[in-house]
């Protein structure tokens, strides 16, 4: 270790015993070195009373019994979990040990030997070890089929009306033609990436029709816009049964909405089929739909519209992953910042760990994670490479794929993950690459379990985006859909970036908009994320309020800039917050925040690639 790294050390020591607040004893910087069992059983030795806490708290007491109470909906598609074998509490353990061992087959046995010495180390079995580090993707994916089998339950928006747009003078689709017919209405209703109309009039009434096949319950509904909660019975709101299957929902604003804003509809509705498994008995409800648009005087184009922060009390941010470079910063230097969030559950906080790693070959890097894990969703290598990677949900998943491949005998089908986790990619590619390209490669190369959008970049400015999914139809993309900063859609609007020197990635494709084809399996239907996910609108709100910040900054960003942005309230989950990074790529630095609810609560250490 150099003296540089070893004084950093000392003086973190020294404040751990001073003053705990500048240091949380929840976060821990460990240094490994050796062979990859070596530094497993280094690891699994020194946070040992850590990692079976992890195991515990987290997947015992937590994520087990929350997984546990999908069963009734998963076992009523896959008849495979109701037998005996997942019953009495087995169900969400066994379904995590038959995926990781599936999973297992695609790691090397560098990172198995890894694994059993993190084992060895802290007492575990290399089972329940092998379950803590393939758990993420499975879970996503197996949550993505629930949420699905449940929503598919629940209602529909079948169409959305901005009642006179067609003949108002104005073009409100932004298509060059003004007044033309079916303006201002959308059916079949298709949740958009980008805004839904603009320039409409502050009194223009909304009518909505809902759809499902056990009928709309009308005390359900609820609208949210402009600061407004609207419920049945409320002033403005009228609710009309078209069928039984078909509610028309028309919200007319007793105050004319203020001229030249951006806003946004927020529509919840359930069915009138009461669920009684598991309890409480409960109404399917849909997922909250999000409608933006702007009023008369905004002079933005629908391509341009971003959307704005919800103060309905019920958002919460999603997963935001940052990069810039050259133009965008203050001197010129890369940088990517990330703050992840996905399952604290009061837990995850508690195990926080900086891992330098330092290999007998190959170089040094860190990664920010949790005890028991040997990796992050964010490190840097000492090549001066580094990464930040979300989930983005997909139902073209390994998951998904195994129940394709046992559609024969749905009866006998499991939920089965395949191929790599993020995490194992991420450590990948801060063994292997060489630059920002070559680490997106190493993503773009193997078979992923799940759905994920990462950045990555060098300390040359060089900076890479991609998505993936599982490419389970084998239509010839190999689920990877690379991005460039200076990319167009068809409508000539930038992925992911405001420049072509950053790049925003939230929890949701933008490239990869229709990850998969809608159909039905065993009645059960499969259809594009931008229609289920929770994470859709967040992820769409949180970037577009990144990008605002950013381009307002070009040209002054540094390393303190984006602890501040990823730091910013609108973009942090204040209670699944796990931690917040900046990798200062000409400083070989990575920057932490972590050890507390939420992440950024906390200031930020510093951590030397280097050893």
């Amino acid at each position: 270790m150099n003296p540089r790294s070893f004084l950093s050390l000392t003086l973190a020591a020294a404040l751990v015993a001073c003053s705990p607040l500048n240091r949380p004893p929840t976060r821990e910087l460990i240094e490994l070195r050796g062979t990859p069992y070596d530094r497993g059983l280094q690891h699994g030795t020194q946070l040992k009373s850590k990692i079976r806490s992890f195991y515990t708290t987290l997947l015992t007491n937590s994520l087990f019994p929350y997984l546990s109470r999908e069963q009734p909906d998963i076992a009523s598609f896959l008849p495979e979990y109701a037998n005996e074998k997942y019953q009495n509490g087995n169900f969400a353990y066994q379904l995590m040990l038959d995926s990781a061992k599936n999973i297992e087959r695609s790691l090397g046995r560098a990172t198995r030997e890894e694994l059993q010495g993190i084992a060895d180390g802290s007492g575990l079995s290399y089972d329940q070890i092998l379950v803590l580090n393939t758990f993420v993707d499975t879970v996503l994916a197996v949550r993505g089929v629930a949420l699905a089998i449940r929503l598919a339950r629940a209602p529909l928006i079948k169409s959305i009306e901005f009642v006179g747009a067609a003949t108002d003078g104005v073009d409100n689709d932004s298509d060059g033609m003004i007044d033309e017919a079916g303006e201002g209405h959308f059916e079949p209703y298709v949740p958009e990436v980008f805004g839904t109309a603009v320039e409409l009039s502050p009194t223009a009434a909304i009518r909505i029709v809902l759809t499902e096949v056990d009928g709309i319950e009308p005390s359900t509904v609820r609208l949210f816009l402009d600061n407004q909660l609207y419920t049945a019975g409320s002033p403005g709101l009228e609710l009309t049964e078209l069928s039984p299957t078909d509610l028309q929902v028309t919200l007319t604003p007793p105050q004319p909405l203020a001229m030249g804003i951006t806003t946004t509809l927020v529509i919840g509705a359930g069915d009138k089929k009461l669920v009684e498994l598991p309890p409480p008995a409960r109404f399917s409800i849909m997922r909250d739909e999000e409608i933006a648009f702007t009023t008369r005087g905004a002079g933005v184009a629908r391509r341009d519209l971003r959307r704005v922060a919800l103060t309905d009390g019920r958002t919460r941010a999603p997963p935001v992953a940052i990069a810039v470079r050259r133009a965008m910063t203050a001197g010129g230097s890369p940088f990517i910042a990330h703050h992840f969030s996905l399952l604290d559950a009061n837990t995850a906080y508690k195990h926080t760990v900086a891992i330098r790693h330092v290999p007998e070959t190959g170089p040094a890097f860190v990664t920010i994670g949790w005890a028991g894990i040997v990796y992050g969703f964010a490190g840097m290598s000492e090549r001066g490479v580094g990464y930040a990677c979300n989930p983005s949900d997909t139902l073209d998943n390994s998951v998904v794929g195994s129940v394709l491949d046992q559609v024969a005998d749905i009866s006998k089908a499991k939920l089965i993950g395949k191929g790599m986790p993020i995490g194992f990619l991420g450590r990948r590619m801060l063994e292997q690459a060489t630059d920002a390209a070559s680490a997106r490669d190493v993503i773009a190369a193997a078979e992923r379990v799940y759905g994920w959008t990462c950045v990555t970049a060098d300390a040359t400015g060089g900076m890479e985006a991609i998505e993936v999914d599982s490419d389970i139809f084998n239509d010839g993309s190999k689920g990877n859909f690379p991005i460039a900063s200076t990319e167009l859609d068809l409508l000539g609007r930038r992925y992911a970036s405001t420049s072509d020197d950053d790049f925003v990635l939230g929890s949701n494709f933008v490239k990869n908009v229709p990850d998969i084809a809608s159909l039905n399996v065993a009645g059960q239907r499969i259809i594009p994320q931008r229609q289920w996910s929770g994470f859709f609108y967040r992820s769409r709100r949180a970037a577009d309020g990144v990008k605002n910040r950013i381009e307002a900054a070009r040209g002054t960003i540094d390393a303190e800039f984006l602890q501040a942005l990823v730091g910013d309230p609108q973009f942090v989950d204040q209670s699944d917050s796990m931690n917040a990074v900046v990798l200062d790529f000409a400083k070989l630095e990575v920057r932490s925040a972590m050890g507390a609810v939420p992440a950024t609560s906390v200031p930020f250490e510093v951590t030397e690639v280097r050893p």
